[in-house]
């Protein structure tokens, strides 16, 4: 079965946790558009030394475990659901901005 480049889906919370898990291998990529209201404090969850100074772009990379850093934002504590299922799938996480949470498998 070939797997789909990109799946998009939108923030909607338990019900976008569960759509991801089901997807999981199914795709190369997954894109989860967050609202944007959320990117200022997810530039502080991942980077709390920035000054307030700096302009708050995200590009952030790396693996499942940066899902337990944007897990502490409300409204998006059921990402901490992901980290097992993504790391046993070794997936890679990239968080930018606007806000939106992409998800790649090998």
């Amino acid at each position: 079965m070939k797997k789909e480049p990109v799946i998009k889906l939108i923030w909607h919370g338990h019900e976008t946790i569960e759509a991801i898990k089901k997807l999981l291998s199914d795709v190369k990529e997954i894109e989860v558009e967050l609202p944007f209201d959320y990117n200022h404090a997810l530039f502080h969850a991942l980077s709390p030394d920035a000054s307030n100074a700096v302009m708050e772009e995200l590009d952030i990379s790396g693996g499942p475990e940066l899902l337990s850093k944007i897990a502490n934002v409300s409204g998006l504590e059921e990402m901490e659901e992901l980290i097992e299922v993504l790391e046993i799938a070794k997936a890679t996480v990239q968080i930018i901005s606007p806000p939106m949470l992409i998800i790649t498998f090998p």
